[in-house]
Parts: C-alpha cells; structure tokens; sequence
C-alpha cells in the first residue's frame, strides 16, 4: 500500500524535535505545577500521560538524529532482502577487489539495508561459482 505523504527526513527530524521541545518547555511546567498545587487523580493521570508522551518523543527525537545520515532507502524502506540483489552487483562487488572482507563491504554500500550475513552468503556464494582463488 502505498503512503499518501512520505515525510522527508529532515521534516520528520524536526518535527520530534519541536515536538520535544514544547512537550518540555510548555506542557511540562504547567501539569507539574497543576499536580503540586492540586494532587488529584485526574491530574495524576495527566502527569503520567505526560511523562509517556515525552518519553516517546524523546525517544523519536533521537532515533530521527541518528538516522540523519543512513539513507533514504534504509530508513524509509527497511532491511533489503538478498533475493533481491542482482547477480551482478555481487559479482562487480567481488571483482573489484581481491578479499572476502572489502568485497562484502563494497555490496553493503550499494545496497545499504542488506545485513552483514546476507552480503557474506552471497559473497560467499559467488566465491564458490568462480572457484577458490577468486
């Protein structure tokens, strides 16, 4: 299904932000002030509903910060599948260098959401096809 807005990264990272920012700035002081001046059930509840919010936020925040640099693919799309790798991105990946190690790390970077497992494998498997000296 596709999704009727893609928010773009930096929308996504700022808004966590701001979001956070006025959860404490403005929210915060005044449910803490209402709970200390008059500690009702209610307001309790509104306390507690604050300190998830902010929690979740927070942790948006700094999940969006992290991914800042990851690209789009990786972020949006998810993990790539190794069923979805061409045959010659391995073999490109495998011929531009002598190594297992730089190899598997030259088809991580062009695709960027295969796992380090999934690119040895197919690294592996290549290897294979083209003998033990290659």
């Amino acid at each position: 299904m596709a999704e009727w807005w893609v928010p773009s990264r930096r929308v996504e990272r700022w808004g966590q932000t701001i979001g956070l920012v006025l959860l404490i700035g403005v929210v915060g002081p005044s449910t803490i002030h209402t709970v200390a001046t008059e500690p009702t059930t209610g307001n309790w509840v509104r306390l507690a509903i604050w300190l998830f919010a902010t929690a979740g936020f927070a942790y948006g925040t700094v999940q969006a910060w992290r991914n800042r640099n990851k690209p789009q693919s990786e972020w949006w799309e998810g993990p790539t599948a190794p069923t979805e790798i061409p045959a010659d991105d391995v073999r490109n990946a495998l011929a531009s260098t002598d190594d297992r190690i730089p190899a598997i790390k030259a088809l991580r970077e062009l695709h960027p959401g295969l796992g380090l497992k999934d690119a040895m494998d197919l690294i592996d498997a290549q290897r294979g096809e083209q003998g033990p000296h290659h």
